[in-house]
């Protein structure tokens, strides 16, 4: 199941679904993989355990706003913008790539929730935030 649907972006933009295009459906999937690919990037390495990170382990809700930040930037507005200047949609892809940037920022330096140990809870110990390293 992916962190996002088309409910969390008409949160955002209460309009995206009569804009010409019904769904984004397949788009919230390659946001999820792209959050995940980020993650294992700039994140998984700085946990220090050996082997791949696993997915399975991550509280998907924690990325709810990231991913549909993301679907916006990346693959839903791309589809509906005419690529000219002072266009609505383009405007509104560099406003939802902020976002996105502040989000992901945002979660890593709370701390990603990752079960590490598998018990179906997140302690302290495995919710380290990725700003303890960024000033070393």
């Amino acid at each position: 199941m992916a962190y996002s649907s088309d409910a969390d972006l008409l949160k955002l933009i209460p309009d995206i679904l009569s804009l010409g295009i019904e769904s984004f459906v397949l788009e919230h999937p390659k946001a999820e993989a792209d959050l995940q690919r980020e993650l294992r990037i700039k994140w998984w390495p700085r946990k220090n355990i050996a082997g791949e990170m696993d997915t399975t382990k991550l509280t998907p809700a924690q990325f709810t706003m990231a991913s549909a930040y993301l679907v916006l930037w990346r693959y839903a507005l791309p589809q509906l913008t005419n690529w000219v200047d002072g266009d609505r949609f383009g405007n509104m892809i560099d406003f939802y790539k902020a976002r996105y940037g502040e989000e992901l920022e945002a979660v890593l330096s709370d701390g990603v929730d990752y079960d590490e140990n598998d018990d179906g809870s997140v302690d302290y110990a495995e919710k380290q935030p990725i700003g303890q390293w960024l000033n070393r």
